[in-house]
């Protein structure tokens, strides 16, 4: 009886071998040998990096990510895309309500005012989306928003 085997493995080498079950473990074991001994394991400092960089900059208050303290020269608008980029990094959560947020801004020391208002403009860049209507308004950075909230973070640190 012939079988066949498909293996990836994570970095990105492939073997396939088909024929006899013993003929195909055998040719596994000199595929796997033949691997480095780091092979697969991704990388993790540049993760565990920028999550810690987010961490000194926002931190986790009563279930809102708030910011540490309220940054000179920072308005209401960019403390509102940097809580939504550290949202993301440090929770996982890609979407916010308009609720959660304007908690969160009033909690980093600042006064939002209408949050649909104050991120008008960043929805007009590409940088959020915003989903729903009025009490059900949501808030989603995009990848270009989260490249403009971390050149920002860099700054504020």
């Amino acid at each position: 009886m012939n079988y066949k085997l498909r293996l990836k493995h994570p970095s990105g080498a492939e073997f396939e071998a088909e024929g006899p079950a013993e003929f195909i473990l055998a040719e596994k074991e000199v595929f796997l040998r033949g691997l480095p001994a780091g092979a697969g394991k991704a990388p993790e400092q540049p993760e565990t990096r920028q999550e810690s960089a987010w961490a000194t900059l926002a931190e986790l208050k009563n279930g809102l990510i708030c910011l540490k303290g309220k940054h000179p020269g920072l308005k209401a608008g960019e403390a509102a895309l940097l809580l939504l980029a550290a949202a993301v990094q440090l929770s996982g959560s890609h979407e916010t309500s308009a609720l959660t947020l304007s908690r969160a801004i009033k909690a980093s020391g600042y006064m939002p005012g209408r949050v649909d208002r104050l991120l008008a403009k960043a929805a007009r860049e590409g940088l959020v989306k915003a989903a729903g209507t009025k009490r059900n308004r949501s808030y989603r950075i995009t990848e270009k928003g989260l490249g403009r909230a971390s050149l920002e973070a860099r700054k504020l640190q």
